[in-house]
């Protein structure tokens, strides 16, 4: 390590306080391990999502003390081309509306009640070195027992780890926008339109959350992001309906690039990585934010096996981490995948519909194929 300012020790550095970074943290605060966590931004913060919680997460938010009371009860679900055709269908499992600013900040705040320390700046470089890893961040070094990669989408220590995704270039782009609008509580709505698709849910503040993906192409024919919205409300009957005349809470949209749905290595340079850093699901099936909470959950119990002594190989643990982690998800990925085709194809996302309006269980299977259970 060259020479640093300072030097701490930790039995384990998590970078990234998003929703898998955080529970993780909270884990394994509670198992007795000294913990820090590093993200570039503090908390709270408004992040591109589409802020629907899967209910299969929301017992074991509550057991972790994350109170869930003032988000919305979801369990209809509707589907809409933009010809104006849509189905409504109940959800099996069902879930909550929640902001990411709300979630996010109340599993920070019971990380700091459980003992969690946050430094708020970019880690720089890490590496495997005699047993320990050497992190750095502006000058100054870290040494942990194990580290823990949960920093989202896409990140510079993507490119430090030579990560092969990293190195491509993805079409898929997210927007997003929180409104003063009408819509009902107990809905979530999937909207989708030449080049992408949207999803309309109500949030614990009242607002109404409206995120989408859309193909770089498409995008281009707008000068930004929220001329971009714009014609999309101007195109599509639903959407146009429920927020030409609504009022945008934000001072401009919300917008991210290159979303990569590709595979991803589940563990790089032996750092375990959860949430967005191990691989995204397509943002239409719903279950992202469930997801990311869930791979922090299992990153965790591994990480603090071999911590603790129980696995004695480091080696294990990750193969243990990988296979656990594809027992749990790559199932719903591969259904994910193959439905995002489907509606993103004009002729499939019509037949689709008229299969669905007819026979709604079909709808039902679909949806349960892209979550867990409780």
């Amino acid at each position: 390590m060259p020479y640093l300012h300072t030097v701490e020790r930790r039995d384990v550095i998590i970078i990234g306080a998003g929703l898998a970074g955080l529970t993780a943290a909270v884990e394994l605060s509670n198992a007795g391990l000294d913990v820090l966590v590093f993200d570039k931004n503090t908390l709270p913060r408004h992040k591109v999502c589409g802020e629907y919680l899967s209910m299969e997460v929301v017992p074991y938010l509550a057991s972790l003390g994350i109170n869930l009371q003032d988000a919305p009860q979801i369990s209809r679900f509707e589907l809409s081309g933009s010809e104006g055709r849509r189905v409504v269908s109940r959800l099996p499992l069902g879930g909550v509306g929640i902001s990411r600013h709300a979630l996010d900040y109340r599993l920070y705040q019971e990380a700091i009640n459980a003992g969690v320390d946050f430094i708020w700046q970019p880690v720089d470089s890490v590496q495997l070195s005699n047993g320990s890893f050497e992190v750095t961040s502006r000058g100054s070094g870290f040494i942990a027992r194990q580290v823990l990669g949960a920093w989202g989408k896409r990140s510079n220590l993507d490119r430090y780890l030579k990560r092969p995704f990293f190195s491509r270039t993805s079409p898929w782009m997210g927007i997003k926008m929180h409104y003063r609008a009408r819509y009902p509580s107990d809905k979530v709505g999937l909207y989708c339109f030449k080049g992408g698709y949207g999803g309309l849910s109500v949030t614990e503040t009242g607002s109404v959350n409206f995120c989408y993906l859309i193909h770089k192409e498409r995008f281009r024919e707008t000068p930004n992001l929220d001329s971009c919205t714009r014609r999309l409300l101007q195109e599509h009957p639903s959407l146009g309906e429920i927020l030409e005349s609504a009022t945008p809470l934000f001072k401009a949209a919300l917008g991210i690039s290159n979303i990569a749905f590709g595979r991803k290595d589940l563990v790089s340079n032996h750092i375990l990585l959860s949430g967005d850093a191990a691989q995204l699901i397509h943002p239409l099936c719903g279950n992202g934010m469930a997801m990311a909470i869930e791979t922090g959950r299992i990153q965790s119990h591994f990480a603090a096996g071999f911590l603790q002594g129980s696995v004695k190989d480091r080696t294990i643990m990750e193969r243990q981490y990988r296979q656990a982690w594809n027992k749990k998800f790559a199932t719903r990925l591969r259904s994910g995948a193959i439905l995002q085709r489907l509606l993103l194809n004009p002729t499939g996302l019509s037949l689709g519909l008229k299969v669905a309006g007819a026979a709604p269980y079909l709808l039902d299977r679909v949806i349960q194929k892209t979550h867990g259970t409780p």
